[in-house]
This record gives C-alpha cells, sequence and structure tokens, in this order.
C-alpha cells in the first residue's frame, strides 16, 4: 500500500519506519527536503538509514495524492498547512499530532474535518498513546491507540500500522483521545518545573494524579467518555511524558523551574514544545467551560505571567482543604 506522511520531524520519521517495515511505500514530506541532494540517513536519526520504500519529497501533492495520509506536523501548522491543498475526499486522514488549534481552541479533528471534509469526522483517525519516537524507532514495544468515529477506519489503520513491537487499538472516542493527548503535556510541564526546582516524586506524583482530573473535567464537558482517560491515551500519554527523559515538555519545564525564560528554554530545547501552546488553549478553555484547573492556571501563570514557580506550587498546596474528587 502507498501511505503519505506530512513531517518528517522525530514522530513522522518513526511512524514511516513503521509503515515501512509492515512493507508498505511511504511518500514522505518536508518542505525543507532538497530534491536535488542524495539523502542517505533521516535527519532527526542520522544512524538510520533511509529504507528503499521511504520516499522522500518536498512536494506536497505526492503524498497527498494516496488514499491514507498521515499528519504528523506541529499542530500550530496544520491549519495553514492544510487551507493551500486539495486532498481527495475519499481519504483516510490519520492526524498524528497532539495539541490543539492554537487560532480559535479547536481540537485538531475539527480543523481537518473544516478544511477537508465539510466538518464530517467519519474519515478522521487520531493516533495516540505512550510512544516516543526513540523508543519506537529501535523497536521497543509500544501501545498507541487509533481513535475515530468509523469502526472500518480505525480497524483498517490498526492493521496497516501493528506489527510485533507496534500494537495499535481501537478506540471510538477522538474528543476524549485528543484533549487528552493536548492536555497531558501542561501537566509534563508543571512536572518538570517540580523537577527543576528540586522537587520529588511525591510532588510530580501528585500533579500526575491531579492532572489526569483536570484534563477529564474538561474532557467531559467537550464531549469525551471518562473512561478513556484511564486508558493509553490518558493515564499513559501522561505518566510516559511526565516521566521520561525523552519528553521535550519535561525537559522544558525543568528548564523553567531552574530559572530560565520562556524564550531561552525553548530556544534551549530546539524543537518545537506542544505543550506551550496547549497551555495556552486549555486555559481559555477552562475559562470558556467555567471547568477548575488549578495547576493548569498556575502553568499559564508561570510561562505568560512570569509568577514565581515556587509560590505557583504554595498556592496549589494552600488552596481550601476539600474531599479527593475522581
Amino acid at each position: 500500500m502507498d501511505i503519505g506522511v506530512l513531517g518528517a520531524g522525530s514522530w513522522g520519521t518513526a511512524l514511516s519506519l513503521v509503515l515501512s517495515n509492515n512493507k508498505h511505500n511511504v511518500h514522505l514530506w518536508s518542505r525543507s527536503f532538497n530534491p536535488k541532494k542524495n539523502v542517505k540517513y533521516f535527519r532527526h536519526f542520522s544512524n538510520i538509514e533511509i529504507p528503499k520504500n521511504v520516499l522522500l519529497t518536498s512536494n506536497i501533492n505526492t503524498p497527498l495524492k494516496q488514499n491514507i495520509i498521515l499528519i504528523a506536523l506541529p499542530s500550530h501548522l496544520i491549519s495553514s498547512i492544510l487551507k493551500d491543498v486539495k486532498i481527495n475526499s475519499d481519504s483516510i486522514i490519520v492526524n498524528c499530532s497532539k495539541g490543539f488549534d492554537l487560532k480559535n481552541n479547536k481540537r485538531l479533528s475539527t480543523i481537518i474535518s473544516e478544511s477537508i471534509f465539510k466538518s464530517s469526522l467519519k474519515n478522521i483517525v487520531f493516533l495516540t498513546g505512550p510512544s516516543h519516537a526513540e523508543e519506537v524507532i529501535k523497536k521497543t514495544p509500544t501501545t498507541v491507540i487509533a481513535a475515530g468515529e468509523s469502526n472500518d477506519n480505525t480497524k483498517l489503520i490498526q492493521e496497516i500500522l501493528s506489527n510485533k513491537y507496534f500494537r495499535v487499538y481501537q478506540n471510538n472516542d477522538i474528543i476524549g483521545a485528543e484533549v487528552g493527548a493536548a492536555c497531558k503535556n501542561v501537566i509534563s510541564i508543571a512536572s518538570g518545573i517540580c523537577l527543576g526546582l528540586g522537587y520529588g516524586d511525591n510532588t510530580i506524583a501528585a500533579l500526575i494524579s491531579r492532572g489526569l482530573q483536570e484534563i477529564i473535567r474538561l474532557g467531559i464537558s467537550l464531549g469525551a467518555k471518562k473512561e478513556t482517560f484511564y486508558g493509553l491515551s490518558g493515564i499513559g500519554d501522561l505518566s510516559v511524558t511526565a516521566f521520561s527523559k525523552f519528553s521535550r515538555n519535561r525537559q522544558f519545564g525543568k528548564k523553567i523551574g531552574e530559572g530560565l525564560s520562556l524564550e531561552k528554554a525553548l530556544d534551549d530545547i530546539g524543537m518545537v514544545v506542544e505543550g506551550v501552546n496547549a497551555t495556552k488553549s486549555a486555559y481559555k478553555l477552562s475559562k470558556e467551560h467555567k471547568i477548575n484547573m488549578p495547576i493548569v492556571n498556575e502553568v499559564y501563570r508561570k510561562l505568560f505571567n512570569n509568577k514565581n514557580p515556587k509560590l505557583a506550587i504554595n498556592d496549589l498546596m494552600d488552596r481550601k482543604l476539600t474531599i479527593e474528587t475522581t
């Protein structure tokens, strides 16, 4: 099968390798590719030679001609890139990006459906779960979900991606999957901030536990199913991004906790940190839907109002005592 992949970052590259190992032909697009150069190795994984069935292209129309198209772009670029292209309305679009559209705080499936499918979600699948690219390329056993409204489409994506080291489950709650995937990055930043401040496992475990409840509250208000957040796209993805050394959001948060400015921390990371924009969107959505999200509030105030991070933690601890809710 011929499959298009938009985005040759670490995640787009890792998924291209999964598809290549499964004997599919991959048309991998990046506007930075130079067709005049004979590139033998991937940019983000310079020790991995590009397989013969992974075809690099700088012509976006090539992957868009395929019946299955994976989008692995930074979330803030998806809207602008899709508005200038033409995609067959029969194509299945697999969104592999985690975040909200920053301009209007919409879920990415909504942006894709409005751009291509006249607001229908039938041909959109969301691929998500605890899946660092650095481990996927090493064929470390990894499990994710393919979430969508069409069981036929999620089944197809499950079949083309699954193998002995990459297992895909079907899921029909695309709203919950997207909210969990976007908001877990905010909690991961908070985890990194605590690490940078010198706090330990007790604090980070508390952030993950209580952060999950904030994500659930927002998700349910947007139409998600509560049980989704106790699976791979919820607690699974939240755990790996809050604890893993590969998590950019955690690394970024650690630099913030150590005293770096927002701009300097981003510059040091050198790649997109999805949790920064997700913090803006989650904060605005919490206000719009009147959802109590104290951890999101404090991360927002630190990043965009320059609040002292120790004071932010103190304010979380000093809130009115209450009963634990789940």
